[in-house]
């Protein structure tokens, strides 16, 4: 899957039966209107070692997004009340890995004139190594990797679903790049992604979003 393969991570799935208006199951028992917490131990342990600060306490999940990359592979994404969501990634259905990512900063280019300058021209979504945030990231994926020359970024559509009853209720575009640091002190690696958002036809947004891999023992999910 290129560089999607830098988005997986972990191996266990709990099934969950599939609920209207999604023709697939959501992951880990994780739905709208549910919630999840994280184990922060890692950070509140090691805080000048991490750019990541994950929400404390359990977050309630008012939207999903649904990504489907072909040939059986899918990204599920709850978003959480801070601001943050929970990425995971399946395969024909079993999770192949799971991320949480917190939004770092946004940006609301002026125009799409703007918005299609970031996408083409933006060193952030392309270039072979980044500075962000004090730290230097470097670019996970792309032709160019190594070469220190500009990658085009990668792009997918996403479903999101909010209410109770779910129902489908925006759709947007994502022009995307990812990078990753090493995290030296914990043997453990951060991510940065960067995405273009397109809701058209007169709505963009970029965000930035730092993330770190988790297993099913990071959640508590109810």
């Amino acid at each position: 899957m290129g560089w999607l393969d830098g988005l997986f991570g972990g191996k266990k799935q709990t099934s969950q039966t599939a609920t209207l208006p999604f023709a697939h199951e959501l992951p880990l028992g994780l739905r709208i209107n549910g919630r999840v917490a994280f184990d922060t131990l890692p950070f509140r342990a090691h805080p000048q070692a991490w750019t990541l600060r994950l929400p404390e306490g359990h977050q309630g999940i008012p939207c999903y997004g649904h990504i489907d990359l072909g040939g059986g592979h899918a990204l599920h994404r709850f978003y959480l009340d801070e601001d943050a969501y929970l990425q995971v990634s399946t395969a024909s259905g079993q999770v192949e890995g799971i991320k949480a990512f917190v939004f770092q900063e946004t940006v609301n280019p002026a125009n799409q004139a703007e918005f299609k300058r970031f996408i083409h021209e933006h060193p952030h979504l392309g270039a072979d190594r980044i500075d962000y945030a004090g730290r230097t990231w470097y670019r996970e994926f792309g032709d160019q990797l190594g070469t220190g020359g500009k990658a085009p970024p990668v792009i997918y559509d996403e479903v999101l679903y909010r209410h109770d009853p779910p129902r489908r209720d925006d759709d947007l575009t994502h022009y995307a790049m990812l990078y990753r640091r090493e995290v030296p002190e914990l043997d453990r690696e951060e991510f940065l992604l960067v995405t273009a958002e397109d809701y058209g036809p007169s709505e963009f947004v970029v965000t930035y979003a730092i993330g770190i891999d988790l297993t099913t023992a990071d959640l508590d999910i109810t």
